[in-house]
């Protein structure tokens, strides 16, 4: 009776341990907050496991969906190739994958374009160039402490989990052979 037990408590630790292990994004181009200044021909989300071929993305400006001409997932990566360079502004990448264990996925990754302009623009509006650019930096900063932050209770999460496994086995092997002492 006891062996049930320890199996069946064992299976109800392990379980949800398997279950949680899904593929998160591990890099993206461009990044985060990121302010792009050159001419975006690709966007690229690498993961850390292997993607599903139902996997997806879409890149939105001002709640408007600007077109890619394909989205393709290849291995741990996502690749879309846009039709048309991308006008300054802010956009966001909206993305939906299905993992390994075919958990879906979802997530966003704003981003801006700020391309350069011609000499007598960028001469008139020195001034707010500035201070845009250093609001970016500010946000991408706060946006990488945040990431930087859920990767590390990501990483206590597991540690826990592991503990508590460890835990669990050794209790139930002390009260299995407890008897037979």
């Amino acid at each position: 009776m006891k062996k049930l037990l320890f199996v069946l408590i064992s299976l109800l630790v392990i379980i949800p341990t398997i279950a949680s292990a899904h593929t998160e994004l591990a890099s993206s181009n461009p990044a985060s907050g990121q302010v792009v200044t050159e001419d975006l021909k690709e966007i690229v989300l690498t993961y850390e496991g292997k993607i599903e071929s139902l996997s997806t993305m879409k890149l939105v400006k001002d709640g408007a969906e600007v077109p890619l001409i394909s989205v393709v997932p290849r291995d741990k990566q996502l690749v879309g190739t846009l039709s048309t360079p991308l006008e300054n502004g802010s956009y966001t990448i909206q993305w939906s994958i299905a993992g390994e264990d075919g958990h879906p996925i979802t997530g966003e990754i704003p981003f801006s374009v700020q391309m350069a302009q011609k000499e007598e623009q960028k001469t008139e509006t020195k001034e707010p160039d500035a201070v845009n650019k250093e609001e970016p930096k500010n946000e991408k900063t706060k946006q990488e402490q945040t990431k930087k932050q859920t990767n590390e209770s990501s990483s206590y999460m597991k540690t826990t989990i592991t503990v508590v496994i460890v835990l669990i086995l050794v209790i139930g092997m002390f009260l299995l052979f407890r008897r037979k002492r």
